[in-house]
């Protein structure tokens, strides 16, 4: 916004109309005015408020950060309120005690990351996955905020392949990008501009996310990559992401990254 003109209109009789018609001149202001209007609304990604097409986050009052997630972005986070819209993922783990005292919430999470860290090795890294899904989705059935997102054909008889599922996403998806290690981006309020949500000098987490596109719609996060892309064109890796993607959501929430949608499937 600036200043905008404010022009003069001149009140021609019929007598000047017929001037007009013989002469060359023409009648008008003989300046033009500029009125202030001021500097308008700030943008909101100047005011600090999300903007279009970039993804929120909050942290859940009395929780602790969890390791995989960048230490600056939750230092920034604003607290999660009623008024946060759902859409927002939610950051946070450790919720039920006093200041995140939660003990069995605490030594899950360090099971997992350990299980995540041997999870990349083609002889028996599958087996530490899905021995720590095992025991997310018991302790997950015990937890309200937890249990929605338990996927509904977690009994099927085959494991799934979340190992190779992963591996094969995390090689395409480093090509995709360029070899940007970051696998997600969020906006940083307080910077005023989007964020790494992962902790990348913490591989685990960013190998769990490496499908993130596919495997969590959360819309502006990787959605230029689809699921066959992220899986190098491989039919046997695109057929896991359907066995996997929710096991894969439950995870994440565990580890106290919460999506807002709990769905996935290929595009």
């Amino acid at each position: 916004m600036g200043n905008a003109p404010h022009r003069c209109v001149a009140a021609l009789s019929v007598g000047w109309l017929l001037a007009l018609s013989v002469t060359a001149g023409a009648a008008g202001c003989a300046s033009t005015e500029y009125v202030n209007e001021g500097p308008g609304q700030p943008t909101p990604r100047a005011s600090g408020s999300l903007p279009p097409g970039s993804v929120g986050v909050c942290k859940q009052p009395l929780t602790k950060r969890p390791p995989i997630v960048s230490e600056e972005l939750w230092a920034h986070a604003k607290p999660c309120t009623s008024r946060t819209p759902p859409s927002t993922i939610r950051l946070g783990y450790a919720k039920d005690g006093s200041a995140g005292a939660d003990p069995e919430t605490e030594q899950l999470v360090e099971k997992v990351l350990a299980a995540l860290a041997e999870g990349t090795k083609p002889d028996g890294g599958n087996n530490q996955v899905t021995g720590a899904i095992r025991a997310v989705r018991s302790y997950a059935a015990r937890k309200d905020e937890l249990r929605a997102r338990i996927a509904r054909d977690s009994a099927s008889d085959q494991a799934c392949d979340v190992t190779y599922l992963l591996n094969t996403m995390s090689a395409a998806r480093s090509k995709l990008s360029g070899g940007d290690a970051c696998t997600a981006e969020v906006f940083d309020p307080e910077t005023r501009a989007d964020a790494c949500l992962f902790d990348t000098k913490r591989p685990e987490g960013l190998w769990l996310s490496s499908g993130w596109s596919c495997m969590t719609f959360t819309g502006a996060l990787g959605n230029e990559a689809s699921c066959h892309q992220l899986c190098g064109y491989d039919d046997y890796c695109a057929r896991q992401v359907y066995c996997a993607a929710g096991d894969v959501n439950l995870l994440l929430c565990a580890l106290g990254v919460c999506l807002p949608e709990p769905s996935a499937g290929i595009k």
